[in-house]
């Protein structure tokens, strides 16, 4: 019996050795299949690999094009946006909505689409499910340009751009005509099966045939391209059941982000003057107001062009002028566009311009001795020379000419007259005690209102070094009458006529179903607190039951100083929806902005507003550049919005002396109320400042979409 039990002992330890064994081989076996698996996963971007030409490739073939459907989805993410003119992709891409807010949210179920439409650009991203672990090649075939991008797995973290059609925007195929050129062909990517992989493709189209196309093969000899179909696709998200104003869940990647964070790209060579580094930009300390005490002596102001009663209906824009500004801004606009008339309306208020002659009127030809000279007609004249005076243009840039040409941008001071001001300036700033040790470090503004042959209205603003070699800004008001130019300046400082720098400004919109739209404006506000930490501002949103968006969620979470919001039945209704607002500010003595919705704000707006209204003597109303289809903030063009008065900063009291928004007549309407406000801001003995503000911007849109009314405006 011993040796029995002794015999099965030995067995049943030789069989546990045995499995033992059995256990440490399948383990390894899976360990290195795994490892195998991995390692190729990371050559994703890698060449190609030696094809194994064993293979049926009729049969790999049949599996892209045929193999039954597993249980994914069947369709990606298709994001639409419109009113984007131009071909290229960077006209998209800088296109502010772009990519957190397009105007459609859909899905398609393959990798080939043709909307047949206009102006517009699409984002398509979801999964990738391969059929097999492979070498694929990708191409891409559209009109205009196109992308492909591929992720090294599901994560929309690791793409990379696999194949694209152009960059320029003139760049096109016909459909399937994936060999024009040698970017729309991929290098070979190993996919493996039963994982999925995150793609995103980008068309940017402008007129014409539009289409796009996405196409794989394995890689081989023999290989065929097939368009990407529903079996070997899914969604990254269900956007079914989500509102527009939820964009939490769109992918930021490397071929589409969010370019908000990034400031405007100062470079040596920007694309536009306008948005160069300039010191008006800049938020600076400003000097203790009680140091400016007494400087200048205390005059009476009240300027001739200053009405006293009623106005003729709408007549207010016609008898408002433009201040002139110093050093040049450069917010004269060159269009890029083929009506020769924008460019030349700036010229043709010269007076030395000779319409007969244009341009050429400027030239003087210098004789050249060694050339004999010869009327033959039209040239060409090879040997010809000429003389030219330089032409500074803007500084004989006139009111007329702000008013009438939308490219004109700021009348420009000549430096000789800014100068005399800043002497007279600085020389009563050094005549007291407490100033005299501050120098200046550079003049970051001067802004000038004429009274003909009464006198000027100054706002002085400076970059001063104090005593400790500390930096101050210095932003004050002054007044020069009109006087013998052969006379030294004197300046004073006009009664009661100051900008308060802690004034609460109370930014105000009214909206409905404008989500993505109030999103960005949201952000926009939240950008303007980020770069200045100002504290005495404030967002008011009027929102008519927006069914698109949770404006009061959105506003809980954005980083903001401050914010109120009211719902309101019925019709969209501007002036009723600013009116609104209006009644929500407590403060008699802070200011109002009344703006739309579709702005680009510059980071100084704030201080902006604070510095051109003053209470009971001014409002603000500055020029806002409407941006062309394909513009952006980055490479502005388009024209100054010089007719529109619903931008407008102006103080609460100072809004109800005049009886606020006219709600009565503009009641089931808009377009006309601005002026007709403004009519009211004169009428009531108010000056209103006129300047084209540098890095303010009214996006392109179309009014697709937009509310319903009689008169959208």
């Amino acid at each position: 019996m011993l040796v029995v039990r002794a015999f099965n002992h030995r067995k049943v330890m030789l069989y546990s050795f045995y499995l033992l064994i059995i256990c440490i081989v399948f383990y390894v076996f899976i360990y290195m299949g795994a490892y195998h698996l991995d390692a190729r996963e990371t050559n994703l971007a890698a060449g190609p690999a030696k094809a194994n030409v064993n293979k049926d490739f009729k049969l790999r073939k049949s599996h892209l094009e045929n193999e039954p459907a597993k249980p994914i989805q069947g369709r990606v993410n298709m994001h639409v946006f419109e009113d984007c003119c131009g071909g290229s992709l960077d006209q998209l891409r800088n296109n502010l909505l772009y990519p957190l807010f397009p105007n459609v949210r859909t899905t398609v179920s393959r990798l080939a689409v043709s909307p047949k439409w206009s102006n517009y650009g699409l984002r398509i991203f979801g999964y990738l499910h391969p059929s097999e672990t492979e070498e694929y090649i990708f191409a891409v075939a559209s009109d205009d340009n196109s992308e492909f991008w591929l992720s090294l797995n599901e994560s929309p973290e690791n793409l990379q751009l696999l194949a694209h059609v152009g960059e320029t925007g003139y760049e096109w195929t016909a459909p399937g005509e994936y060999w024009k050129f040698a970017s729309q062909i991929s290098k070979p990517v190993l996919l493996v099966k039963d994982m999925k992989y995150f793609f995103e493709v980008l068309l940017k189209q402008n007129s014409g045939i539009d289409h796009l196309e996405i196409a794989w093969s394995f890689n081989h000899d023999n290989g065929t391209f097939s368009v990407i179909t529903s079996q070997f696709l899914s969604l990254y998200e269900d956007e079914s059941t989500l509102q527009m104003g939820d964009i939490e869940h769109i992918p930021q990647t490397k071929a589409s982000y969010d370019r908000l964070l990034e400031p405007i790209p100062l470079s040596p060579h920007p694309v536009g003057d306008m948005i160069r580094e300039d010191p008006r930009d800049h938020i600076c300390k400003l000097l203790d107001e009680s140091y400016l005490k007494d400087v200048f002596p205390e005059c009476h102001y009240k300027p001739s062009y200053i009405l006293n009663g009623e106005i003729g209906r709408f007549q207010g824009v016609y008898v408002t002028e433009f201040s002139s500004v110093y050093p040049n801004d450069y917010t004269r606009q060159t269009r890029q566009t083929n009506d020769h008339n924008d460019e030349m309306c700036f010229y043709k208020q010269d007076p030395s311009f000779q319409e007969n002659k244009g341009l050429a009127a400027y030239l003087t030809e210098v004789e050249d001795l060694d050339v004999q000279k010869i009327d033959a007609g039209e040239g060409p004249f090879w040997q010809r020379v000429y003389d030219v005076k330089p032409l500074d243009a803007a500084s004989k840039q006139t009111p007329n000419v702000a008013n009438s040409c939308r490219t004109a941008g700021n009348i420009v001071m000549s430096q000789s007259h800014a100068m005399s001001i800043i002497r007279a300036f600085l020389k009563a700033l050094h005549s007291r005690e407490e100033t005299r040790g501050y120098s200046l470090l550079r003049v970051v503004n001067v802004v000038r209102r004429e009274d003909k042959d009464v006198g000027s209205r100054y706002l002085v603003e400076l970059e001063l070094v104090g005593p400790q070699g500390q930096k101050v800004l210095l932003s004050r008001y002054v007044y020069a009458k009109a006087e013998d130019t052969s006379k030294e300046m004197s300046l004073c400082s006009p009664k009661a006529f100051n900008w308060k720098p802690s004034a609460t400004v109370h930014i105000i919109v009214a909206v409905k179903d404008q989500a993505r739209w109030i999103i960005q404006f949201i952000r926009e506000m939240e950008k303007v607190y980020r770069a200045t930490g100002d504290k005495n501002f404030n967002v008011i949103i009027i929102d008519y039951s927006s069914s698109d968006i949770d404006i009061e969620k959105r506003l809980k979470k954005a980083t903001l100083p401050s914010y109120r919001f009211k719902k309101m039945e019925g019709n969209f209704q501007r002036a009723a929806g600013l009116q609104a607002g209006i009644d929500l500010v407590e403060d008699e003595h802070s200011i109002l902005f009344l703006c739309d919705l579709h702005l680009y704000y510059p980071v100084n707006i704030i201080n902006s507003i604070r510095k051109h209204c003053v209470e009971g003597k001014m409002v603000y109303a500055p020029v806002v550049m409407r941006l062309d289809c394909g513009a952006s903030p980055r490479a502005p063009n388009g024209f100054w919005e010089i007719a529109g008065y619903g931008l407008m900063g102006i103080y609460k009291s100072d809004m109800g002396r005049i009886g606020g928004m006219n709600t009565k007549e503009f009641k089931d309407k808009w377009g006309g109320e601005d002026w007709e406000l403004l009519d009211r801001i004169l009428s009531n003995g108010l000056e209103v400042e006129r300047l084209h503000l540098r890095n303010f911007f009214h996006h392109f849109h179309s009014k697709h979409g937009l509310w319903v009314n009689n008169n959208p405006g």
